[in-house]
């Protein structure tokens, strides 16, 4: 029996779209950069990865991400900019919300995502109506991230719950599959419709 659920952020309930944050970058690179970015996104989007890990793993704080992002660009950006552009990728998908907002009536509802100081700020700023969700499990704060069995565990115990009768859903499969490994039941989203049918198939219902 299910008693427990807990949702991933980012491509769950909160859409992101990185095109946004780089699109606001393109004045600010050169033109090799900008080359790059057009024929070889991989390897533009490549660059982040390092700072960016160790930014949702806790090891350093926005300025230093800051710091290192703009030198390996090699353009100053005012650092309250580049925080603008980092956190203008999300949107809220209002019938996700409302549906773990239902089904938070009668289970557990909890936050599992991969995120850092600024973008979780940022997010329950601008959406308070997140506020429901009895809890979060957010990387920067565990200093790891999914599907590390360290974080997973982190998460339960932070969450004060038992793996056997709690599902957790999240868009990679690699996280869920992280999750099973614990004992959970895993869910790979993929849409609201497919996601209220394998819900059904373990018995959790929305409130009508």
């Amino acid at each position: 029996m299910i008693r427990d659920i807990i949702f991933d952020l980012g491509n769950v309930l909160v859409p992101l779209n990185w095109d946004h944050a780089f699109e606001r970058l393109i004045p600010h690179l050169s033109d090799e950069l900008i080359h790059m970015k057009e024929t070889r996104p991989t390897a533009f989007e490549s660059l982040f990865y390092g700072p960016a890990v160790a930014l949702e793993t806790g090891k350093i704080d926005f300025a230093k991400f800051h710091e290192i992002v703009t030198a390996i660009l090699d353009t100053p950006i005012d650092q309250k900019e580049f925080r603008d552009m980092w956190c203008s990728i999300f949107t809220l998908d209002d019938r996700m919300a409302d549906l773990a907002e239902s089904l938070s009536d009668d289970y557990g509802a909890w936050l599992a995502s991969n995120t850092s100081r600024a973008h979780w700020r940022y997010i329950i700023a601008k959406y308070p109506r997140l506020s429901f969700f009895k809890g979060a499990a957010l990387s920067f704060e565990l200093n790891s991230m999914k599907p590390s069995p360290f974080y997973f565990q982190k998460a339960l115990e932070l969450f004060g719950i038992n793996p056997k009768t709690s599902v957790f859903i999240d868009d990679i499969e690699e996280n869920v599959l992280g999750a099973v490994n614990l004992g959970m039941t895993g869910i790979v989203y993929k849409d609201r419709m497919q996601l209220l049918d394998e819900l059904h198939a373990l018995g959790v219902h929305e409130r009508v």
